[in-house]
């Protein structure tokens, strides 16, 4: 599918096949994948108002804006498709780059808020409740770049990072199902706030995720009931937030905690998938973290959960979430930036790393939709000997 495109929405990833329009008398030498701003910089400068460019061959990732495209057919005729306008790496590096800034700022303020707790002082709810605002505009605004941050979290920080994962996650389940936006503020509020209570437990307790013992499991549980205490001597919050806290453990086969009900709501349902997928995602000195496919599956299998509820997260998150680590057929990692909406097995991804090779690569945005490459399967960093984290500040982000 070739497409003609002005000089200013050229970018990077983009396969070049021909000058359509210029000031001056110019051919390129050859076709090929623009792969630097400094070939843009140069059309610019020599003139080039237009370029045709073929999408089949581009190697750029996709987005919901619509452009017409000129599609020649075998009968001759020339007919006109709807393709998705394409975004440069570097369009991408700015919108992770503000999600990381977001992110770092909301682990900030979720840090800040767990010490006020511990420290015996009033928390400050207000400051929680802009933060689960900001998550909201990040999440409708564009909730990859977020989601992304998601899976890229640090274990030493475990109650923080896992608060502020389960308001994200909750926000963007809430709004794939299009709750009321008062329900998504709820939710999203009630994310930041349903473990609260294990900021007063001992240490060596939080982010335990290995089989209590009968009085750490005692104790454990009863951060449950601290929560609500919290909750309700130092604010006013919505019945749905007390709702979150008190059952986002009980599940549907009784097998729950505090009370072991059977048909706990809807909200407390979404909030014990949530963290349950967070927490089965996070490694600790107790126990090695699954992969994304390897939790979802488990979380299926359990028998403690509305697999229907399930299904609907996973069409939220993607089958490959926005940060998944995956193996391609082609032996290379790569990290999933984009789902694809009509086909999950095929989303985009950034490649950077050869694994028969032992080295990094340069990195590529690749739509699997429209390349021969198809993942094996979801693996975890640590089978490779990479630092993700480290990995994505310092050769994703930009300077």
């Amino acid at each position: 599918m070739k497409k003609v495109v002005p000089i200013d929405q050229l970018c990077i990833g983009m396969f070049l096949v021909r000058v359509t329009d210029a000031s001056s008398n110019i051919q390129v030498k050859s076709q090929g994948v623009i792969r630097s701003e400094g070939t843009i910089d140069t059309l610019k400068n020599r003139g080039v108002l237009a370029i045709e460019v073929d999408l089949d061959k581009s190697e750029v990732v996709l987005e919901d804006d619509e452009v017409q495209v000129e599609s020649e057919q075998s009968s001759g005729q020339v007919t006109k498709k709807t393709a998705k306008k394409t975004v440069s790496f570097e369009t991408q590096q700015k919108d992770l780059a503000a999600a990381d800034r977001l992110y770092s700022e909301a682990c900030a303020v979720q840090s800040r808020f767990v010490k006020q707790l511990r420290n015996g002082s009033a928390p400050d709810f207000q400051d929680l409740n802009n933060l689960s605002q900001q998550i909201i505009d990040s999440v409708f605004d564009n909730k990859d770049a977020l989601s992304c941050l998601v899976m890229l979290k640090e274990s030493n920080e475990y109650l923080v990072q896992h608060s502020l994962n389960c308001s994200i996650l909750l926000s963007i389940f809430a709004r794939h199902k299009e709750l009321s936006p008062s329900e998504v503020e709820d939710l999203t509020l009630g994310g930041l706030l349903m473990d609260v209570g294990m900021a007063l437990l001992p240490p060596e307790l939080v982010g335990y995720n290995a089989d209590y013992s009968g009085s750490d499991l005692s104790v454990m549980q009863s951060h449950v009931d601290i929560g609500l205490e919290v909750v309700e001597r130092f604010s006013d919050l919505p019945p749905m937030i007390n709702e979150i806290i008190q059952n986002h453990h009980e599940r549907i086969d009784g097998s729950g905690f505090p009370k072991g009900i059977f048909e706990p709501s809807l909200y407390a349902q979404m909030a014990g998938i949530v963290d349950t997928y967070d927490a089965m995602l996070t490694q600790s000195q107790y126990r090695m973290a699954g992969n994304t496919q390897e939790t979802l599956n488990q979380m299926k299998k359990s028998g403690v959960f509305d697999n229907t509820l399930i299904d609907e997260f996973i069409a939220a998150i993607g089958l490959y979430p926005v940060g998944t680590l995956v193996l391609l057929k082609s032996d290379k990692l790569a990290l999933v930036t984009q789902a694809n909406e009509d086909d999950h097995c095929k989303p985009k991804v950034m490649v950077f790393y050869h694994v028969k090779n032992k080295h990094h690569i340069p990195i590529k945005i690749v739509d699997l939709k429209r390349n021969t490459d198809k993942i094996k399967v979801a693996v975890r960093p640590e089978e490779f000997d990479i630092n993700l984290p480290k990995f994505f500040r310092t050769a994703v982000l930009p300077f």
